[in-house]
């Protein structure tokens, strides 16, 4: 692993973690605003305002900790982890969206 890409890597995550809670609200709020939700719809949405950002940040720490215990390039994968559920928030916002 090389200090230039751990850290491009972790200010990229960071970049991603503000992007993520812009989309998770407008697009929460786009959904809740077109129709009625039970609790957990509401719920859930609530918590991927905060959650997504948080596996951002998780993320970046995790790849810095294993930087700086020797960690393989490999490690890098760990970036990956707010894109797959980033993928699972949009598809369940898309699904809550044409529910109407």
């Amino acid at each position: 692993m090389s200090f230039g890409w751990t850290l491009f890597g972790t200010i990229a995550q960071l970049l991603l973690a503000y992007f993520l809670f812009m989309l998770v609200v407008f697009s929460a709020a786009g959904v809740a605003n077109g129709s009625q939700l039970g609790k957990l719809q509401l719920g859930i949405l609530n918590l991927s305002i905060y959650l997504l950002p948080s596996l951002c940040v998780l993320s970046a720490a995790i790849v810095v900790y294993l930087y700086r215990h020797g960690g393989s390039a490999a490690s890098y994968g760990w970036y990956a982890m707010p894109l797959a559920a980033t993928v699972l928030y949009l598809g369940y916002a898309i699904i809550l969206g044409h529910r109407t």
